[in-house]
């Protein structure tokens, strides 16, 4: 029986990637792409298939902030909720994931918070899987603690949500922080890392997204963390995506 996945994007260069695209297909999912950036500078409409007629929403990274008033970002927040909350409870919630900028609109679309971190993050880091994290029938499947980042901003667990890990950033002034990196509400995950992110795809991201090593601040250099974040993702990115699929299929089993 063929299924519905709803894919939100709101950058052009930031896609499902493949190893997403793949577990999806073979988990007899039809991919439904909604091309949010299409609308920039303004992003007037969100336009989405009903709910009635979606199994699974993933609402993927993008460069605007969730706290920025576009008209789309503002209805896209109220399908996540719906979606989440299973429109309060009326029906059965949808299964969404929440990718970075994702994370962060299902996080406020769930009374959570978002705001600067004071610092940068582009390339691998190690995440705290809390002990419901490493319980967790999908987040679980992560058994190497350490992530593909590309984020400025940080969501707090909204409530009712369950923190799953939590990372720290260098910030530009120099002190650190401290912040969740990936939570779940009912049937439902954000991430604020890249699980869906494979070799190719950074290879582009090298490329189109360059100059947000710069935002990382003086005590980095632009070009040598470039140089590192694809040279130890080569490295990485078999296992990256064994386990990052992994976590998706079981978080798909929940569902089935």
């Amino acid at each position: 029986m063929t299924k519905r996945a709803v894919i939100i994007q709101h950058i052009a260069v930031e896609t499902l990637g493949g190893n997403f695209t793949g577990v999806l297909r073979d988990a007899s999912f039809a991919l439904t792409t909604v091309p949010l950036y299409e609308g920039a500078p303004d992003f007037p409409n969100f336009d989405a298939p009903d709910l009635s007629e979606t199994d699974l929403i993933v609402s993927l990274g993008g460069p605007m902030s969730a706290n920025d008033n576009y008209p789309a970002l503002i209805q896209e927040m109220a399908y996540l909720r719906e979606a989440a909350t299973g429109n309060l409870g009326s029906v059965a919630p949808t299964p969404v994931v929440g990718i970075c900028l994702g994370a962060q609109l299902l996080s406020r679309s769930l009374g959570g918070a978002v705001a600067p971190t004071g610092g940068y993050q582009f390339g691998l880091r190690k995440i705290d899987i809390t002990e419901s994290g490493a319980a967790d029938p999908a987040f679980s499947e992560i058994k190497i603690p350490l992530v593909p980042t590309l984020h400025g901003e940080q969501f707090t667990v909204p409530p009712d949500a369950t923190l799953l890990a939590q990372g720290t950033m260098l910030r530009r002034d120099g002190g650190y922080v401290r912040f969740p990196m990936a939570f779940r509400y009912g049937v439902s995950y954000g991430f604020q890392f890249e699980p869906q992110l494979t070799l190719d795809e950074l290879r582009v991201w090298n490329h189109e997204l360059a100059g947000d090593y710069a935002l990382m601040g003086d005590r980095f250099d632009p070009a040598e963390e470039s140089a590192r974040n694809l040279r130890e993702f080569t490295v990485f990115a078999q296992y990256h995506e064994a386990q990052m699929a992994r976590m998706l299929r079981a978080l798909l089993n929940q569902r089935s």
